[in-house]
């Protein structure tokens, strides 16, 4: 089985969560998805080498947070989505719909930098 970790420096864009869709114009979300898209896959595409995608796959999100503010995991998991596009786009996941993707775990972890780790497994 194949597995991939992804570690980006920093948490998803506030701009990708879900409670701010109706406060701000489109071409803002647009532009950060596309450019969150375009992040992870250059981030990959050294790990990776165009190996075929994962037909099944399962995907674990671990998000690193500085302070101690209360955060709401599926508006962070949410936020996401553009990163899971971008694993599609590259080559990594074939798709994202139940039959070929899986969510894992969703944690946070208090630490001294925020960071998000998604762990992507193939599912045989």
């Amino acid at each position: 089985m194949r597995s991939l970790e992804v570690v980006l420096e920093h948490l998803p864009p506030p701009e990708l969560n879900p409670n701010r869709l109706r406060s701000q114009h489109w071409s803002i979300r647009h532009r950060v998805t596309n450019e969150a898209q375009a992040e992870i896959g250059w981030l990959v595409k050294s790990q990776w080498h165009d190996d075929k995608p994962m037909m099944k796959a399962r995907i674990s999100y671990e998000f690193h947070l500085k302070d101690h503010r209360k955060r709401d995991l599926d508006n962070l998991l949410s936020s996401c989505k553009a990163y899971q596009d971008g694993l599609i786009e590259v080559g990594v996941l074939f798709y994202d719909d139940s039959q070929h993707l899986e969510i894992g775990s969703v944690r946070a972890i208090q630490s001294d930098t925020e960071k998000t780790i998604l762990r992507i497994e193939e599912i045989i």
